[in-house]
């Protein structure tokens, strides 16, 4: 509009100038063609001549718009397809997050092909269909947002994974997530949802391997990963147990972080797994004793009680140090007893026990020194006492 503007004022000026020139000698202009003769003075013919031009110019740009029409229509309409395209994206995840799912799909297809990214309608579709229980439609989605944008394929290969997950189809989204670990290794969704899909194929090994990456890149809360891990290590280290094969239990053991071999929940499995299989593996009670003196475990002290090791002496010595902190702790006293029993120690073994006794009878214990009574001591009644003590615990606490 200011061009024109301006164009029209400078026109203005050129007439006047050009009348003004010739206000005083008006001149003459003849023009013949054949038989035609025009006869006029300059001043006209100058503006005849400027008007001609004017006339032409506008006739042309008609000209022009008239020509070009059907293209402009179709622009204009391809704009508003693409505006409404547009809008139809924005009210289609409102209705996703708002739990309208049919009518999401439809806004998110409608029109799709007019869309400037028509990746993020089929994704946000396939979602959409997903929540519907439309499986078919939501991979048929996913392959139309491969097909519009083959570039996005780690974005369209995540989604895919994720819904294939939440629908409980774990072994595709393995496959879709190994592929695309292929593809980038070091992407830390990608090995979040991997180490969750292993973890619920309780596929152990391949977990443990990822479980450092996993803790690495912090891609799950502490509290779930811990979780994690120790199902993962049981699982493993039953897996190989299975196999009856010491060294291998052995190895498994040791893939283990040092950090978590101390803690007593898998000790306690690890030496289930042991005594289960039935051999022998050296170092365990080392493992133990740096646990107990890290952090204190009723159960775990049991079971150390209940270790051969082959220097007795040393593993009463090391026990006896816990009774500065733990005197008064009947596991401790129990697993000091069973030591003593093992030294041939055994009146210092009847102490240990009648005291463990004293803060709080247990079945074990009475057992314990029932047979110490009976066995070395052959003291039968005293015997009997116990073993009825330990019968009727047995029976109040439903052990029996």
């Amino acid at each position: 509009m200011f061009k024109l503007i301006m164009s029209i004022l400078l026109l203005i000026i050129i007439v006047l100038g050009a009348v003004l020139l010739v206000q005083n000698d008006p001149g003459f202009v003849l023009v013949k063609y054949a038989d035609f003769t025009i006869e006029t003075s300059l001043a006209f013919a100058f503006v005849a001549v400027i008007a001609a031009v004017i006339v032409a110019y506008i006739g042309w740009k008609v000209l022009r718009s008239i020509w070009r029409l059907p293209d402009s229509m179709k622009r204009q309409s391809k704009s508003r397809r693409f505006e409404k395209s547009r809008k139809l994206l924005n009210q289609g995840l409102i209705d996703l997050a708002e739990g309208r799912f049919e009518q999401a799909e439809t806004n998110l297809i409608k029109l799709v092909e007019f869309s400037e990214n028509p990746l993020l309608h089929y994704l946000a579709a396939a979602r959409a269909a997903q929540l519907q229980g439309k499986h078919d439609e939501r991979d048929s989605y996913l392959k139309a947002a491969h097909e519009s944008q083959p570039q996005a394929e780690i974005a369209i290969g995540v989604t895919q994974a994720e819904l294939q997950l939440s629908h409980q189809q774990i072994e595709q989204s393995l496959a879709t997530l190994t592929h695309l670990r292929s593809i980038a290794p070091r992407h830390a969704y990608i090995a979040m949802l991997l180490a969750r899909v292993y973890y619920q194929l309780e596929d152990w090994q391949p977990l443990v391997d990822m479980l450092p990456e996993v803790r690495k890149k912090n891609l799950i809360s502490e509290r779930k990963l811990k979780k994690m891990e120790a199902n993962a290590y049981k699982g493993m280290l039953a897996q190989v147990a299975a196999g009856e094969d010491s060294a291998a239990l052995e190895k498994a053991w040791y893939k283990i972080p040092r950090s978590r071999q101390t803690e007593p929940e898998l000790l306690l499995y690890y030496f289930g797994l042991i005594k289960k299989a039935g051999v022998t593996i050296s170092g365990t009670d080392n493992l133990i004793v740096k646990s107990l003196d890290n952090n204190w475990d009723n159960e775990l002290i049991d079971v150390y009680g209940e270790l051969n090791v082959s220097d007795v002496n040393a593993q009463l010595k090391q026990v006896e140090k816990w009774l500065n902190d733990y005197s008064q702790n009947e596991y401790l006293l129990l697993a000091l007893g069973r030591i003593c029993v093992r030294a041939r120690l055994w009146g210092k073994a009847q102490g240990y026990l009648e005291a463990s006794i004293g803060i709080r009878p247990t079945p074990a214990c009475c057992l314990a020194l029932a047979e110490l009574f009976q066995q070395h001591l052959k003291e039968n009644d005293k015997a009997s006492q116990y073993y009825q003590m330990g019968l009727e615990l047995s029976l109040k606490n439903g052990q029996l």
